[in-house]
């Protein structure tokens, strides 16, 4: 068994169950379920090793990172677009990266790179959700199911912005990766334990903190944002 780890965003629940059914919909119309074996969430570093007796410190890193944002204004992501992947035959629905979030990568980057000399910084990270990963279809096909999983997304009034909610440690397994994680090797049967969750930024103190939030963040188009009820996921 193989083994590797991975410093994970997770965003509110509400926005969750909504991007959870959106995959559901999209894999079961393009027959490709490899990714609805992962959990849903934005991956801050790629897949890294970190050996039994590094774990600890791992760990104590993770929590630090989690901890210096709790005293910090909590900010929001908007959801940008919905693009085909041909890196991976998929779907990816992507999110502005507002300057918090990239600190927050850079970190969890900076831990994972203590324990791999092989991850390598990037200054292009951009906040993603896979919703489709390692289709086995054409190519051509991709850019038709970008188009449908957006479509999909909007017929269930998701929301347009979310909140981030917790910082994750997951440990990742697969008896096919081997010691090859990057080509998707792992895809066909990739499994996951959480080791650790941490709350991150400060808790939004009411319905009027979040009201203001979202009239600082107004949506797409010449119509801005429609409605409270997309931002808690209300029809």
């Amino acid at each position: 068994m193989s083994i590797r780890y991975g410093i994970d965003l997770v965003l509110q629940p509400s926005f969750t169950a909504k991007v959870h059914l959106t995959r559901k919909i999209l894999c079961d119309q393009y027959s490709s379920w490899v990714t609805e074996r992962q959990p849903i969430r934005v991956h801050l570093t790629p897949y890294f090793p970190c050996s039994d007796n590094q774990l600890t410190i791992l760990e104590r890193q993770v929590e630090n990172i989690a901890q210096e944002t709790v005293a910090h204004k909590p900010y929001m992501l908007r959801r940008s677009a919905f693009l085909a992947i041909p890196s991976v035959n998929g779907v990816d629905m992507e999110f502005e990266a507002p300057e918090p979030v990239l600190e927050l990568q850079r970190k969890a980057m900076e831990a994972a790179q203590y324990h791999s000399s092989r991850i390598v910084p990037t200054t292009d990270f951009r906040p993603r959700i896979a919703l489709l990963q390692y289709g086995e279809f054409p190519k051509t096909i991709l850019v038709d199911a970008a188009r449908f999983a957006e479509g999909v997304a909007d017929g269930l009034d998701m929301p347009e912005m979310a909140l981030p909610w917790r910082l994750l440690l997951t440990r990742y397994s697969s008896e096919s990766a081997g010691e090859d994680w990057g080509n998707g090797r792992w895809a066909s049967d990739i499994s996951f334990c959480q080791i650790q969750s941490h709350q991150i930024y400060a808790d939004v103190g009411s319905v009027f903190e979040l009201l203001r939030m979202v009239k600082e963040k107004p949506g797409r188009g010449a119509g801005g944002q429609r409605g409270i009820g997309r931002f808690f996921g209300m029809g």
